[in-house]
């Protein structure tokens, strides 16, 4: 087995620990659906012998939808959730490359992840160090993809240095819980 698909197998099979880590925090549905998705990807390319990248282009507005999940609140989605599964429905009729359809919107996943750590800084003053790496992750996710559509050798090697590396964020997801006290700083504003 050549060392690519090492990494590939690695990769599949950490991104399924967070799921049970993060089972009774805010993000558990989002790793529920990240962990799922490559297995069902091999499982669905080996029985029905379809693209690799159309399980993730199902997943990728769940992901978007589940990355602002608030569990202690009813299940709703909001207007800009709806349109990211309508957007992603007419990328997929307008576009034949799906990791095109990906990158938009993984890019958007990227900037809610963002956006969620601006919020928590503005409104609760603290940093949560989970969703910090949550974010880079999803950057690193988008580069991955980016690099990925630019399609020669070394842009493979790359892509698959970046698969070893976002293995490693899954050890992190798979260690430390999105509610750890510990990784969550208070930014104390400054007395003028």
């Amino acid at each position: 087995m050549n060392l690519a698909l090492t990494i590939l197998y690695i990769s599949t099979i950490a991104w399924v620990f967070p799921i049970f880590r993060q089972s009774r925090t805010n993000l558990f549905y989002f790793f529920l659906f990240l962990g799922i998705c490559d297995p069902l990807t091999f499982v669905f390319i080996k029985t029905l012998h379809i693209k690799n990248e159309i399980i993730a282009v199902i997943i990728a507005p769940i992901l978007f939808y589940a990355i602002d999940i608030d569990r202690k609140k009813p299940f709703e989605i909001n207007k800009t959730e709806i349109a990211v599964f309508i957007l992603t429905a007419v990328l997929v009729v307008l576009i034949k490359n799906l990791n095109v359809i990906l990158l938009i919107i993984h890019t958007l996943i990227t900037i809610r992840a963002i956006f969620k750590i601006i919020i928590e800084l503005h409104i609760k003053q603290i940093i949560n160090f989970v969703h910090v790496v949550l974010a880079f992750y999803m950057i690193s996710s988008v580069v991955s993809l980016l690099i990925y559509l630019n399609g020669d050798h070394q842009a493979i090697v790359l892509f698959y240095i970046n698969l070893a590396f976002q293995t490693l964020i899954a050890v992190f997801f798979s260690i430390f819980k999105e509610d750890n006290p510990k990784l969550t700083i208070k930014v104390m504003p400054q007395d003028d």
